[in-house]
């Protein structure tokens, strides 16, 4: 099932925003993106390897999930240290993608960004 267009373009200027608010020596050596896959956005954490290097590798831990259904719309999973994704609980699934987005920004568990 495609996703809606106007929910991807919320969350790709959602991590937009992200990044543009990183300092400049940070934003060198850390990036967010979002991979769309089916009904699900995935969100990465992006670092350079050696941020000494001008070596230009880069890993990709996922921090957060949200997955779309016709029953209950968007829910939000977080990544454990196992890059392996569980239910948050703490904010109900919505069809309002942005209302997610914000919860993740709040992230009042610091289970997203630490």
């Amino acid at each position: 099932m495609p996703l809606q267009a106007e929910d991807v373009a919320a969350v790709d200027r959602w991590v937009e925003a992200l990044n543009a608010d990183m300092p400049p020596h940070v934003a060198a050596q850390l990036k967010y993106r979002a991979e769309v896959h089916r009904n699900a956005i995935t969100f990465f954490e992006c670092r350079t390897m050696d941020p000494s290097s001008s070596d230009t590798s880069w890993f990709e831990v996922p921090f957060a999930r949200l997955r779309f259904t016709r029953s209950q719309g968007w829910q939000l999973y977080w990544s454990d240290r196992d890059s392996k994704f569980h239910v948050y609980d703490l904010v109900e699934p919505t069809r309002q993608v942005r209302r997610l987005l914000d919860e993740i920004d709040r992230d009042p568990t610091c289970i997203f960004f630490g």
